[in-house]
């Protein structure tokens, strides 16, 4: 399957435990292989409490997640792991979003 960035964006994004997640904002590509790197997710207001991510009124949670974790592509995009397992992908205090 051939898929773009704008095919992508706005899919809905769930966990292996079947939670809703969020949805796909952008896909970053690594510039020397042309590979997908990563996805960021606009990650639903429950999910971003759920895992501790940052967040406030008026923005939503983001999260950035590698693209190593995507199990398939559809009409959805569908994680390996669970929604609890995306702490581990979280920036550190001080570190930039994009260091993952």
């Amino acid at each position: 399957m051939r898929l773009s960035d704008e095919n992508l964006r706005g899919r809905t994004i769930i966990g292996a435990d079947g939670q809703v997640i969020g949805e796909v904002m952008a896909l970053f590509l690594d510039s020397e292989t042309w590979r997908v790197e990563s996805l960021q997710v606009k990650l639903d207001r429950v999910i971003a409490d759920q895992i501790g991510a940052s967040r406030s009124i008026f923005h939503a949670g983001i999260l950035e997640v590698p693209a190593r974790l995507v199990q398939s592509v559809g009409d959805t995009v569908v994680l390996s792991v669970v929604v609890d397992a995306l702490r581990q992908v979280l920036p550190t205090e001080g570190e930039p979003a994009s260091a993952h």
